[in-house]
């Protein structure tokens, strides 16, 4: 039998498909960061529901497999106007809807399908004629079909409005254009399904597209540390391809010829020689642009498809924290500020006031990826226009760390082709690390931050969480400290 899940693996990948018809042992606990994904999509889908009230519903937790199946032709069969999560199986096709709502006018039923995305994606198509197949293969008339997706222009002001917050949209034409396609994939998908034996599939850069394949690990426990899949982007997929072709799993390996970017020569160049690459004058150039008091700043921002305060759009991140360590002078002592909101309110304000306590004015910023702090910076100050000019300032003075390790200045082969902290980190300040904090990413952050403002929580629980909060948010400010340190200590 193909569900509707398996099939959207097969569009990714067809030994994807195989392993979770067959294999499902290798399936890896849902983590924090999905389970909020799922949340998030769960979330949605109730106000969705609000869109179409007196439903009946034919999924309840706990059902069987065929139970919602027989309530749902119970339903059709009655033709209840709204049927919430219908299951239709036929012809070895199972899919589970969000909604069918029938067309009395027409005898046929719509499809309406919930994503907690901004738009339509070519994936949503897919999935959709999927369900129109599945439900025409089990008897079932479909007439028009819609996807309901999350509206990026809304503004909450007081209560959600679901009819504001969510944009239906008529896909039938676009769903029609891709339903003699879409029979031969699932033809296909169910020859894979019953092979014998785990396909044969080249891993090229299909293992997050459309989405993050869940095998990854089993898929790659046999690449090398230093595979040429961590430059994939960088390569491109022809040459990949070609790589693949040739037997060449590792970097070292890879032939000069095929380095047409100066990153990548370096990136090569120190891991087949396992040597470091430091452009001392470059560094130096990039290390005089800074000027004392140094303010190392870092964020932490939240977001959700349903805004949770007032003034917020769909995905409009919130932030609730900084960490701020301050250096006023070289060889000075370290001062360490910090915010972190508790309360369930828009913190802006809060945290700006804070801030500004601390900042000085004159000294440089420092910040990882400056873009994203400035980014929060604008949005500060057009949320709090009393703190716009401060925070365009702060702007003005910021200068990124980052750019010289992304312009290739200092290159370690630990870095994989990165320049992330993360990846940084490790390679120039191994006695720094993430792995003992509660905390290791800032995915998890946000969605810790988002447990600590549910009404629910034990004091306990939200205690434990803001101190994680506290320590992943510092690392990360001082983390920029001793790589600094680090680099000055290289050009010397």
């Amino acid at each position: 039998m193909l569900t509707k899940s398996g099939f959207l693996k097969y569009l990714q990948c067809s030994k994807a498909l195989w392993l979770y018809k067959n294999r499902r042992d290798l399936l890896p606990e849902v983590d924090e960061n999905k389970q909020a994904i799922f949340d998030t999509g769960y979330e949605v889908e109730s106000y969705a529901y609000k869109l179409f009230p007196g439903g009946a519903s034919a999924f309840e937790d706990g059902d069987s497999f065929w139970e919602p199946i027989e309530k749902t032709k119970k339903l059709i069969n009655e033709k209840r106007k709204i049927i919430y999560q219908p299951s239709f199986l036929a012809e070895n096709l199972f899919c589970r809807s969000d909604i069918v709502e029938y067309d009395e006018d027409n005898d046929c039923w719509d499809i309406i399908e919930v994503k907690s995305s901004t738009q339509p994606h070519d994936i949503h198509y897919k999935d959709l004629s999927f369900q129109k197949i599945c439900l025409e293969r089990s008897g079932i008339k479909v007439g028009r079909i819609f996807l309901i997706h999350v509206n990026n222009q809304y503004v909450k002001n007081g209560e959600i409005e679901p009819e504001k917050l969510l944009v239906k949209s008529d896909i039938t034409a676009e769903v029609e254009n891709i339903r003699e396609d879409t029979k031969l994939e699932i033809k296909d998908a169910l020859n894979v399904i019953f092979l014998p034996n785990e396909p044969d599939v080249r891993i090229l850069r299909q293992c997050h597209r459309p989405y993050d394949c869940d095998f990854i690990d089993y898929c790659f426990k046999d690449t090398p540390e230093d595979s040429i899949y961590s430059i994939a982007g960088a390569l491109g997929g022809k040459k990949l391809d070609k790589l693949l072709d040739e037997g060449i799993l590792k970097v070292s390996d890879i032939p000069p010829e095929m380095l047409t970017t100066k990153k990548l020569e370096k990136h090569h160049h120190v891991t087949k020689h396992n040597i470091v690459h430091i452009e001392k004058e470059n560094i130096k150039k990039e290390l005089e642009k800074i000027e004392y008091p140094i303010y190392y700043l870092d964020y932490e921002t939240y977001s959700s498809a349903v805004p949770i305060f007032d003034g917020y759009r769909p995905y409009q991140r919130i932030v609730f924290q900084y960490s701020l360590h301050v250096q006023r002078e070289p060889g000075g002592e370290l001062e360490h500020y910090y915010f972190l909101a508790r309360d369930f309110k828009d913190p802006t304000k809060d945290l700006s006031k804070s801030l500004r306590e601390v900042v000085g004015e004159k000294g440089s910023f420092i910040a990882w990826n400056k873009g994203f702090e400035e980014g929060c910076n604008l949005e500060m100050g057009d949320r709090c226009p009393e703190f716009e000019n401060f925070y365009e300032d702060i702007n003005r003075r910021m200068l990124d760390l980052m750019d010289i390790f992304k312009k290739g200045y200092y290159v370690h082969k630990d870095f994989h082709g990165s320049a992330s902290l993360k990846k940084v980190l490790p390679a120039t300040v191994p006695e720094l690390s993430y792995h003992n904090l509660g905390i290791q990413e800032g995915m998890t952050a946000s969605n810790n931050w988002g447990k600590m403002m549910k009404k629910d929580i034990p004091d306990k629980e939200k205690n434990r969480l803001y101190e994680d909060l506290l320590d992943y948010c510092e690392l990360d400010t001082l983390a920029m400290v001793k790589i600094l340190e680090k680099l000055e200590k290289e050009i010397k």
